[in-house]
């Protein structure tokens, strides 16, 4: 998906993610076969993303919106500490030859 505000050009919400053509469902499935690792880094950077669209938000007066968007991103935070913790647990059984990347 563009991310507009990273450009200076104000935020654009759509309702598909761009160069993915699947639906949200197929989306879901493929985050999460990702190792808890990569899926924790994922969280914290969605994460930032709705802290910073909270901010924006409350910054153009809508203090209920960034309210809602900052609890998500705090939520998304507490997420990615649980699978983060999963993947403690996972981790000593993963074999480096296992992943993809090496990890």
């Amino acid at each position: 998906m563009k991310s507009g505000a990273a450009h200076g050009e104000g935020m654009k919400h759509t309702q598909i993610i761009e160069n993915f053509a699947g639906p949200h469902e197929q989306l879901a499935e493929d985050l999460g076969n990702l190792y808890y690792d990569a899926l924790a880094e994922f969280l914290i950077v969605f994460a930032a993303k709705m802290a910073r669209d909270s901010e924006a938000d409350r910054s153009r007066g809508r203090p209920r919106l960034a309210a809602e968007l900052d609890a998500c991103a705090q939520h998304l935070d507490a997420a990615a500490r649980h699978i983060r913790a999963a993947w403690d647990i996972c981790a000593p059984h993963v074999t480096p030859d296992a992943t993809t990347d090496g990890r």
